[in-house]
């Protein structure tokens, strides 16, 4: 064997191992990464919504006033608040998934384009 046979394939073998070291990098990484900061939103919301707590005493009375009144405001101020808490988080989870699947398609967009364009 010839030294640039030898080295032809340690070029393409760096060349294979950065390409699997860059996808995953790109996509595994960075998928966790945006996993991560959607969690630190949302619960930094959860601070003003209180979702989980708002649900746990959704049949309770507003301000443990044990009247028809109290349990009929309880149940309507509380409804309101998980309604408004869920298409919150709802629209910002859909935001923070169309700007990843923009983010992951940003590789293959240059790829279509360096073809395209050859």
């Amino acid at each position: 064997m010839r030294f640039s046979d030898i080295s032809f394939v340690y070029l393409l073998n760096r060349l294979l191992q950065r390409l699997v070291d860059f996808v995953r990098h790109w996509y595994v990484d960075g998928f966790f990464q945006a996993v991560d900061w959607m969690l630190d939103i949302l619960e930094k919301l959860d601070r003003s919504f209180a979702l989980r707590i708002t649900v746990k005493y959704w049949l309770q009375p507003l301000y443990q006033d044990y009247t028809m009144i109290g349990y009929v405001w309880g149940f309507i101020f509380r409804t309101v608040r998980i309604l408004i808490a869920l298409v919150v988080y709802l629209l910002l989870i859909a935001c923070a998934l169309a700007l990843f699947l923009a983010w992951a398609a940003i590789p293959l967009w240059v790829l279509y384009n360096i073809f395209t364009n050859l």
